[in-house]
């Protein structure tokens, strides 16, 4: 019997506005300091204070999901996201290559825990079809890294970028959608293949 799959549970809309807010509103020091990843606190809906480890591929992919969950944003959630983009987007304008750098830092990083993940898998198949929802979320914030990137960017990445998907399609078969079923439809199978799939059969 196959063990149960790691869960990946979709966060409210509420909660991707708060994260995406935060991290706009020190979004300048946060690339100036260069490091990949920033913890900000954040307000949850019952009002208790969570730490939330964020990046700009994180943001990046907060921002996606929002855009496709419009409808369930209020006039002033709407207008707070609209603030947070704006804020964003003057920072990354003003500070281009800074920006631009981090982001091909944090997709190299991911990649690289896609790679151990993916050593992994050659040990232990039934431990890396349950970790595979959690672990593929690398490769779909690498994803929203891509659309971000300039051309000299995605070029540096896209050797890595190619062994990994080649690596992943060689491990996985395609099946249902392995995160929460109710944000499916932010997801589509033509575009986050990786995210209809779980690894199957003999160790590669």
């Amino acid at each position: 019997m196959a063990a149960k799959l790691s869960t990946v549970i979709a966060a409210a809309p509420e909660t991707d506005l708060a994260v995406v807010a935060a991290m706009a509103a020190q979004f300048e020091s946060y690339i100036m300091r260069g490091e990949v990843y920033r913890t900000v606190a954040v307000m949850t809906a019952s009002q208790v204070e969570e730490r939330v480890q964020s990046s700009s591929g994180d943001i990046l992919a907060r921002l996606h999901k929002l855009s496709a969950q419009s409808e369930k944003l209020s006039s002033e959630q709407k207008e707070t996201l609209a603030e947070a983009i704006t804020r964003i987007e003057e920072v990354t304008a003003r500070l281009p290559s800074h920006y631009q750098a981090l982001l091909l830092r944090e997709a190299r990083a991911r990649l690289n825990s896609l790679q151990w993940y993916l050593d992994d898998c050659q040990e232990n198949r039934r431990e890396c079809r349950v970790q595979y929802p959690f672990e593929i979320r690398n490769r779909q914030r690498i994803g929203e890294i891509g659309k971000a990137m300039d051309a000299a960017g995605a070029k540096a990445l896209a050797p890595q970028l190619e062994g990994i998907d080649q690596r992943l399609r060689r491990l996985t078969a395609g099946g249902d959608f392995v995160w929460d079923a109710s944000v499916a439809y932010v997801y589509p199978n033509s575009e986050y293949w990786y995210l209809y799939a779980l690894p199957v059969g003999p160790d590669p």
